[in-house]
């Protein structure tokens, strides 16, 4: 495909808004109220959407080895289902952040996306961090 023929999509990033909530036990919550056009209500649901309208279709790629590594949006829910399985049964879940200390990637994806089935908040760290003298 000649990039300059790429069909480009329009973001439509939202305002730039911030609204302050303080909490009576001193927690400031940051968001922007600017309210969401989509059709899913949370990050998680266009992966099950897709999983059903389009089960075959890449969802996510990687590079491994020579080739690509990849999972397809019916391979990927299964797989989510099968780890927040998982995390519950090993009681891993509730409000707490799971931190998830790898690099970005497929694996990486999947149990993020299975933590935040789980209505589990995810803290990515970069493994540069876990490494002896990381600062």
């Amino acid at each position: 495909m000649d990039i300059a023929q790429a069909p480009i999509r329009d973001p439509r990033y939202a305002p730039a808004r911030l609204e302050v909530e303080e909490r009576p036990d001193g927690t400031r919550i940051l968001f922007n109220p600017t309210p969401l056009d989509r059709p899913f209500p949370t990050v998680a649901d266009p992966l099950l959407h897709w999983a059903e309208t389009a089960p075959g279709r890449v969802w996510l790629a990687e590079r491994s080895g020579e080739g690509w590594r990849e999972a397809s949006y019916a391979e990927a829910a299964g797989r989510v289902a099968a780890l927040a399985g998982g995390l519950r049964a090993h009681g891993i879940g509730g409000p707490r952040p799971l931190l998830i200390l790898a690099r970005n990637g497929i694996d990486h994806a999947l149990i993020k996306y299975a933590a935040m089935s789980q209505d589990m908040p995810v803290a990515p760290v970069s493994p540069q961090y876990g490494l002896p003298g990381a600062n």
